[in-house]
């Protein structure tokens, strides 16, 4: 225990002496958090509207004139056990909701009867909400002959998809090279502060203390950069959402298990970036 407070001193230590060096790189690693965090909260709040909208991605099935009751219960029964649930529209349903969108009693007036077809609507199961999927739900649907049509919004789905694949690909792209950046910033830091206290590190060598002795308090250091870092960043994304919220409803802010793992990943980055500028640099400044 003795043993982890010294590593503990070690780092709060060196870091208070080497202030300035601390405080760039600290700032540094805020500005590329936030930019990263920027992205995911965009991702977060895209996967967010994305799956608002697929709840809404309903196939519509228009009946031919001639089905029957018996007809459209099997059908309905069938379509609601292999694609999802089933609501029956019937014509004179599917009018008055014409209706209310048209507003326009002298225009209903001249349409005169009833032209729409029943129609059963299919809310889709979650694993059948994207374009490859819904376009063969649609083949096998319009194969039944009960079935006049099949309606889905074919273009709009796969643009949605595309939106959805963007996203997410801007997110990864971005992480990549915020991550790129980070290591770089503190694999220097590190490196800078070793060499800062190289007399203290030639001392301890010579008396035979171990590269990872000595090298502990360093990735402390680092870890503790890390953790600022992504707290600091966390507080002015938190302050970006809440101004953006103010002005658009239904933005979000992230999750706590996102929020969490973000900190996670800059402190394994902090880590792996200590390691590989103290795997070089000890070796420069041992005896």
């Amino acid at each position: 225990m003795s043993m982890h407070a010294f590593y503990l001193r070690e780092a709060l230590r060196s870091l208070r002496h080497h202030g300035g060096l601390a405080t760039t790189a600290i700032l540094a690693l805020t500005a590329a958090l936030t930019l990263a965090g920027m992205f995911l909260l965009l991702a977060h709040n895209a996967e967010m509207a994305l799956q608002f909208i697929g709840d809404r991605r309903v196939m519509v099935v228009y009946l031919k004139d001639e089905v029957s009751d018996a007809q459209r219960d099997a059908l309905n029964q069938r379509l609601g056990s292999l694609f999802g649930a089933v609501t029956y529209v019937s014509k004179d349903d599917a009018w008055k909701e014409f209706a209310q969108q048209v507003g326009d009693p002298q225009l209903l007036e001249a349409v005169g009867q009833n032209p729409l077809p029943a129609s059963l609507r299919v809310r889709l199961r979650p694993e059948l909400l994207n374009a490859p999927a819904m376009a063969e739900a649609a083949r096998q649907v319009q194969a039944f002959p009960e079935v006049e049509d099949v309606r889905y919004g074919a273009e709009w789905v796969s643009r949605l998809d595309a939106l959805n694949a963007a996203v997410r690909s801007g997110a990864i792209a971005v992480g990549l090279a915020v991550a790129i950046g980070i290591v770089f910033v503190l694999y220097n830091t590190i490196r800078l502060t070793v060499l800062a206290r190289r007399p203290q590190v030639e001392i301890m060598s010579r008396l035979g203390a171990t590269d990872g002795f000595v090298a502990r308090p360093f990735v402390l250091e680092a870890m503790f950069e890390a953790v600022i870092s992504a707290v600091l960043a966390l507080a002015v994304l938190y302050g970006i959402e809440r101004a953006i919220a103010f002005n658009i409803v239904g933005v979000v802010f992230l999750p706590w298990s996102w929020a969490a793992a973000f900190v996670g990943v800059a402190v394994a980055l902090a880590w792996l970036a200590a390691s590989l500028a103290l795997s070089r640099v000890l070796r420069s400044v041992g005896p």
